[in-house]
């Protein structure tokens, strides 16, 4: 697949305790970084084993940045403090940035292990009383991470300050190593040839733009392009880097898949279409967004027409950088010449630099080896790649070996100069090593390095040691445990093993090219020099082979028939028979095989006469194999059987055949009925899929797993019975299956963590014995529509969509329980139950998704919940809130949605820390009370009956006059110029059809009182936070068609233009807007209102400055009323700049909706107005009065009766602006 630009796999890795914090903080620190674009990788693999997962260890070493949020019970987890073990070891041995957030906790209480935070470290030392070692170790860690600086939650309020301020951090973070990590083993001069294609971007431009990076391979052109995006691409809504193009489209990744990559990536979702085409709502929004995208290695016209098309379906400011080696690419897209900017040869100087580096491992060169060191650099002619390889393979070497090198250099001649350059390193390995390197470069580039490594193993050398070699020769590239190479290196080796017989394939050591291997699998012109086939059946009709087809291919060690992982396919394609057929069976198949891949094997067996004593790794999917062989075989290596989607199979192999297996996947075997009690002799197994396997009733009795081992049943829909197992299973998964109860031997299940039991409709009991399994940390019994009890010790229960009707007296001993699933309960009596999870002493922190269903809200079960900070009732049918809500203390974000009352409680104004508050589909909700002023989301949506607003106070509060100071300040540099920029706070009334028939004019009246108290909460928000706030605006939506009075700025359409007059802007603190938004039809209904804004001063001198901004509100709403809405809004304008002469300020605004229409537009400047009784104060005041004509004139320099020049747009003049 087309990787990111990064040569990291994720920009930040998130390290957290799920129980603590996944439903709420991290959730919310994740998805803000996912919505600035920041590659995170967040573990939602919620199945663990005793020990950190190679993927998890892989994310961690694959990323720039790791997060660690420590909270109260991080340290009574053995995988958190594993995963901070491997963090601090990659931040000591790569450098890795590490932040610690303390969430609720202190850097003492991990430095010392005091506090909840160390309580719930002893309990997990007391499992682990004989590993005193890994204990000191863990606490070692602690101790050290714990110096680092980080953010802390008491300190930083509310917490989605906490979150802003942590996204800002890890951007700036990025922005500093963006270029390390390509420029710390690539191009020197790097920064040179970015400044010039910068200056064709031209980013600041309204046009679409395609600049194109063209040169020979191995210049540098993807390392410029990755530099490039990395500096970049945060400025654009959209980004996306597509890596080799060419290869993609080569190893049968369509350009359909490739085109809905490219769209779901600028998009930042995944687009979910059955058919080729990309639907036309995303179309449409990727028009009103802007992008930056990179085109890696694009070879071909008709690969840049089917990506990038014509530029007009692109957002104004996008660009596009294509990198290519055939510069008429670019000319037939109508890249102009001018645009492309060819990637120079290094000069002599920057060829020396590069080529000590690899050397030398240095910037400079030992004395003796200066003048050889000049001419082997101008043989390279200033080529980096070849400058890297040879650097690479004279490390260490003898001045002997050094002229020995360039005795071979001066041979080199002609157009293939640069291979034979690169050959020369190639020459110079063993047999081995050479043998591996064809192996990547023809078969397994990109291939994880554990899996090359085990297919090599037992080959009759140090395999290993061969990889060190290639490596420290810079023919591969290790990276993040996956093996990689150059373009340029990877075809020179498959021309070298082309030009093992020009003429005749078949005589060569490896095929990959489906031409070359259709004509030899097909004419049967195999011999015993082919090591290795590869098929991609995307490639290819249909072919049908000789059941001899491999009989004289005895040295075959690896056969691959394939389908490219990703390849988008029809439903016929996907159901249709095998593309390789044997119409007279198969004969034969070669002892060596230690790799075999058949995609949808066509037989019923694989060839009697097979020996698979060298077999690792079996492949079958989709195949129509009844049994993998007839009768004893010895299969003593193999270690890896997937079977899945064979629907004809009945058999697995006998443990005394495959005794060294590890994992087998019999997913979707649908007539597999029959598991033999022999499976338990498999000593080494880690997984054991039987998923989708509707034939299967049961397992054999008394089953006992030595070696830990994942079983995963799910969607067997007809078994029956709890397995009767024991042993070493660590993760059970039983899910839609007809299971009627959990029995009491459950408890032989000794080292079982995590059981899965979700849709088992049949099941009604779960046996009291469950509570003896001292490692079972999650059990999941949700949507049991049959389940009438359940066990009490656990950490946590999910019991969603049961009908459990009552709580057992023990509950409140659950004091572990952090998370607590209870959707669709309908009949649970006793509620009141719920006041000892909170009240007494229980951890709970957050009730997600609680008693959907409940038509009453007990007031005992609010109280004393003092931790509570996320209260979730939606779609609950209550008919009341109690006043007891206003008694949560550290409530933030409280869901009201689709419930049956009428209004709120006066006592929710007592809710200081409340921060979101969602009414929306509360069909009877007719008023809102006042609400507590650190309230900064409010959504209403759909409330039909909703007639009047939340009462505010009569007098704006007042701000400290050393605000101005620190807005003069303020500088929009320190920001993205012209980025999407959300709202500090919202207030959406949206589809309220009540409000607009009750004469919408009345919910205007105190519209400038409304804008003017969110506008001084905004202000506030940036004047107490400093530097962790940016300034932000505000936003209020309401039914309506009419603009406020008070906007004496108004005007038809979706732009404005306003001439200042000259210093009127000393006091200007910002702008209150107004749109009319008309409501279309459309193919599906929604809502959003965008608008950009920009500054434009003119000096005396003639010299103009221009700033930029943009705001963005969008909310998709589905199924609206045909009514009309009225958008007022506030948005602060900081330092805009204005130098002391300026002539004349122009402000120009320009409002946009995708879904509907703007049918007029106002703005009102706002001025800080100085209290005249305390000095130290002003208020917010909105222009009222007209200036003077003879104030413009002066301005101007001009008399009082000159007139401005007209603007193509709409100007208000000077009378009628107002100030205060």
């Amino acid at each position: 697949m087309a990787s990111s630009s990064s040569s990291c796999n994720y920009d930040v890795f998130l390290s957290f305790r799920g129980e603590d914090t996944r439903e709420n903080f991290t959730s919310h620190l994740y998805a803000a970084l996912c919505g600035k674009k920041i590659k995170t990788f967040i573990d939602e693999d919620l199945n663990r084993g005793d020990e950190i997962s190679l993927a998890l260890l892989n994310a961690i070493e694959g990323s720039k940045i790791s997060v660690i949020i420590f909270s109260k019970d991080y340290a009574s987890s053995k995988w958190c403090l594993n995963e901070l073990v491997n963090i601090l070891k990659c931040k000591n041995l790569n450098g890795q940035i590490v932040i610690p957030i303390y969430y609720h906790v202190t850097p003492s209480d991990v430095r010392k292990q005091t506090g909840t935070f160390g309580e719930g470290f002893v309990r997990l030392e007391q499992q682990f009383k004989e590993k005193a070692e890994t204990v000191q170790k863990w606490r070692d860690v602690m101790t050290q991470l714990s110096y680092l600086s980080g953010h802390e939650s008491t300190k930083i309020r509310p917490e989605a300050m906490l979150v802003e301020v942590i996204v800002k951090d890890i951007l700036k973070k990025l922005e500093c190593t963006s270029m390390s990590s390509d420029s710390s083993k690539g191009l020197v001069g790097l920064s040179s040839r970015i400044e010039c294609i910068k200056s064709l971007l031209c980013t600041g431009l309204p046009d679409v733009r395609i600049v194109g990076i063209w040169g020979m391979g191995g210049i540098g052109k993807t390392t410029i392009a990755k530099a490039l995006f990395n500096q970049l691409s945060n400025e654009f809504e959209g980004k996306c880097f597509i890596e080799n193009v060419r290869e993609e489209i080569e190893n049968g990744v369509g350009l359909v898949h490739l085109h809905k990559q490219v769209v779901s990536l600028l998009l930042g979702e995944r687009l979910e279409t059955g058919g080729p085409n990309i639907p036309a709502y995303a179309l449409e929004r990727l028009r009103r967004t802007k992008v930056f995208m990179v085109l890696d290695d694009v070879s071909e016209f008709e690969q840049l027409k089917y990506l990038v098309g014509w530029l007009d379906g692109f957002c104004p400011g996008s660009r596009i950088v294509v990198t290519t080696r055939d510069k008429q690419v670019l000319r037939k897209h109508g890249v102009n010449d001018e645009l492309v900017y060819e990637v120079d040869r290094l000069n002599e100087d920057e060829g020396l630099e590069l080529f000590y580096k690899y050397a030398f491992r240095q910037n400079r060169c030992p004395q003796h080896l200066t003048v050889l060191s000049k001419k082997v650099v101008r043989y390279a002619e200033g080529n980096p790649l070849a400058l890297e390889v040879l650097g690479s393979s004279l490390h260490q070497k003898s001045k002997q070996d050094w002229e020995n090198v360039l005795d071979n250099l001066k041979q080199i001649s002609g157009a293939s100069r640069i291979y034979k350059l690169l050959r020369i390193s190639y020459e110079e390995l063993t047999f081995e090593e050479k043998s591996i390197f064809l192996d990547i470069a023809c078969f397994f580039k990109g291939e994880c390095k554990d899996r090359v490594l085990m297919l090599q193993h037992d080959r009759q050398y140090n395999v290993t040691q061969a990889l060190s070699v290639l490596i420290d020769k810079s023919l591969i590239i290790e990276h993040n445990n996956r093996l990689h190479m150059h373009e340029l290196l990877q075809e020179m080796g498959q021309e070298i093993v082309r030009q093992e017989d020009i003429k005749k394939p078949g005589k060569r050591s490896r095929l990959w090219h489906h031409k070359d291997v259709r004509h030899v699998l097909k004419h049967n012109e195999g011999t015993d020099a082919i090591e290795g086939i590869f098929l991609n059946l995307s490639k290819i009709k249909g072919i049908n082979l000789d059941s001899r087809a491999f009989t004289n291919m005895s040295s075959l060690r690896v056969l691959k028939f394939y389908i490219p992982e990703g390849l988008d396919m029809s439903f016929e394609e996907q159901h249709s028979d095998s593309k390789v057929q044997f119409p007279d069976g198969l004969d034969y198949l070669p002892e060596k095989l230690r790799y075999l891949h058949l995609h949808k094997y066509p037989l019923r067996t694989l060839p009697s006469n097979f020996k698979p004593k060298n077999l690792i790794e079996l492949n079958l999917p989709f195949s129509k194999i009844v049994q993998i062989w007839e009768g004893k075989k010895k299969a003593f290596k193999i270690k890896f059987i997937n079977l899945s989607h064979s629907q004809y199979l009945i058999r697995i192999p006998d443990p005394s055949e495959t005794p060294s297996l590890e994992r087998i996947n019999l997913w979707n075997c649908t007539n597999l009925a029959w598991v033999p009690s022999s499976i338990q002799n498999f000593n080494h197994l880690s997984l054991l899929c039987f998923q989708g396997c509707k034939s299967l009733k049961s397992f054999p009795s008394n089953l006992h797993f030595v070696s830990p081992v994942t079983i995963d049943c799910s969607f067997c829909v007809n078994l029956t019975e709890f397995p009767q197992i024991s042993g070493n299973i660590t993760k059970l998964n039983l899910c839609d299956t007809a299971i009627e109860e959990v029995p009491s031997s459950v408890e032989c299940l000794t080292n079982l963590e995590y059981l899965y039991i979700k849709r088992c409709k049949r099941l009604k009991r779960v046996s009291t014995n469950i509570c003896r399994l001292k490692s079972l940390i999650w059990l999941c019994l949700n949507e049991c529509l049959s389940l009438e009890n359940f066990p009490e010790s656990l950490e946590k229960i999910n019991l969603g969509r049961t009908t459990v009707s009552e709580l057992p007296s023990s509950f409140e001993n659950l004091e572990g329980l952090g998370t607590l699933g209870l959707q669709s309960w309908s009949e649970l009596d006793n509620l009141e139950s719920f006041q000892y999870i909170g009240a007494h002493g229980s951890t709970i922190s957050q009730l997600p998704h609680l008693l959907s269903g409940l038509v009453s809200l007990s007031a005992s079960l609010l109280s004393g919940l003092s931790s509570l900070n996320w209260l979730n009732l939606n779609n609950c049918a209550l008919t009341a809130i109690p006043e007891e809500i206003g008694c949560l203390p550290s409530l933030e974000w409280l869901e009201l949605r689709g419930n049956n009352f009428e209004s709120l409680p006066v006592s929710i104004k007592q809710l200081s820390r409340l921060k979101r508050l969602d009414l929306s589909n509360c069909s009877m909700l007719q008023s809102i009370p006042e609400l507590p002023p650190s309230l900064k989301w409010l959504q209403a949506r759909s409330c039909k009956r909703l007639q009047s607003l939340p009462a505010i106070p009569s007098r704006p509060e007042e701000l400290d006059a050393s605000l101005l100071q620190k807005l003069s300040k303020y500088s929009y540099d320190d920001e993205v110029e012209d980025v999407n920029v959300s709202s500090s706070i919202k207030f959406l009334f949206v589809d309220c059809i009540k409000m607009y028939e009750e004469e919408s004019k009345k919910h205007l009246a105190d519209s400038q009182l409304r804008i003017q108290h969110m506008a001084v909460t905004s202000l506030r928000l940036f004047y107490e936070l400093q530097e962790r706030y940016k300034l932000r605006g505000t936003v209020l939506i309401l039914p309506g068609s009419e603009i406020p009075e008070w906007f004496s700025n108004q005007n038809s359409g979706s732009e404005i233009t306003l001439q200042l007059p000259r210093h009127c802007c000393q006091n200007l603190i910002g702008f209150a807007l107004c749109v009319v938004l008309v409501w279309c039809d459309p193919e599906w209904s929604g809502f959003n209102i965008d608008f950009r804004y920009s500054f434009e001063m003119t000096t005396l001198s003639g010299r103009k400055h221009v700033r930029r901004r943009c705001f963005k509100t969008l909310w998709f709403v589905y199924r609206m009323t045909k009514i009309d809405h009225v958008v007022l809004g506030f948005n602060p304008c900081g330092n805009v700049g204005f130098p002391d002469d300026n002539h004349l300020t122009t402000v120009s605004f320009d409002f946009f909706s995708i879904f509907n229409k703007v049918s007029r537009c106002a703005v009102c400047p706002v001025y800080a107005n100085p209290n005249g009784t305390n000095p130290n104060t002003f208020t917010l005041n909105f222009a009222t009065e007209v200036w003077k004509l003879d104030d413009m004139a002066s301005a101007r320099g001009t008399s009082d009766e000159e007139e401005l020049e007209p603007s193509p747009k709409r100007i208000c003049r000077d009378d009628q602006i107002n100030t205060p």
